[in-house]
């Protein structure tokens, strides 16, 4: 006798961890932003520069993504392709992110 496996018989789900990921990613970026425009972005690069170099490598694995768009921003790179860059870490680290179903596992 062989279990058919239809559609309805297979439960999907997203992890938690997923979904919590995500909105810490949306989180950081929305962050990243409102420190953009209040013009605190350049005194929070240099506070991070001046940290003794283990603890900035450490800031530098944990938060990558918006320590690399804050590396971007605060350059002396033109503008438009400091905002193309800093464009494409948000929409590609955020895209990354989407949490996606999963199927559970058949018994």
């Amino acid at each position: 006798m062989t279990a058919s496996t239809s559609p309805t018989t297979l439960r999907r789900h997203r992890p938690i961890g997923a979904t919590l990921w995500f909105l810490w990613m949306v989180a950081m970026w929305g962050a990243f932003f409102v420190l953009l425009f209040a013009d605190r972005l350049e005194a929070i690069w240099s506070a991070i520069r001046d940290l003794p170099l283990l603890v900035e490598v450490v800031l530098w694995v944990v938060f990558l993504p918006w320590m690399l768009g804050t590396a971007v921003w605060t350059s002396s790179w033109p503008a438009g392709l400091r905002i193309l860059l800093v464009g494409g870490f948000v929409i590609g680290w955020t895209i990354v992110s989407i949490p996606r179903e999963k199927q559970a596992a058949q018994p």
